[in-house]
């Protein structure tokens, strides 16, 4: 339990770059977290935002309800024609992605301009 309690707190900025939704994600998306996570994104779905750009290079943790986040924002985004692109995970959210297969589901981007450039 000591491992989870250091993790830094879920926070969340919005930004619009161009026609994206950039939503820098920062600290830890465990299971208390999942859902407002879920929530934002599927906000931002409905909003019909053509693109959300998740930036994923200060989140050092994401448990697998945070991964359903990211799907569920993913499906409203189908829904209405949107996309999220993913932009350079931590190595440990990385490999999660990897392992899970949804790095062929979600594109990845080195960068937050190349994925909005894209």
């Amino acid at each position: 339990m000591a491992e989870m309690s250091s993790r830094k707190p879920l926070a969340m900025d919005v930004r619009q770059i161009g026609g994206a939704t950039v939503v820098t994600v920062n600290g830890s998306a465990g299971m208390s977290e999942a859902e407002r996570m879920r929530a934002a994104l599927e906000r931002l779905a409905a909003d019909r935002t053509p693109v959300i750009v998740l930036d994923l290079s200060r989140m050092d943790f994401i448990c697998s309800t945070g991964l359903g986040a990211i799907i569920a924002g993913h499906l409203k985004c189908r829904h209405h024609a949107g996309q999220i692109r993913l932009v350079n995970p931590q190595p440990a959210v990385k490999q999660l992605l990897e392992t899970t297969r949804l790095t062929k589901l979600f594109p990845i981007y080195r960068t937050v301009e190349q994925a909005v450039r894209s």
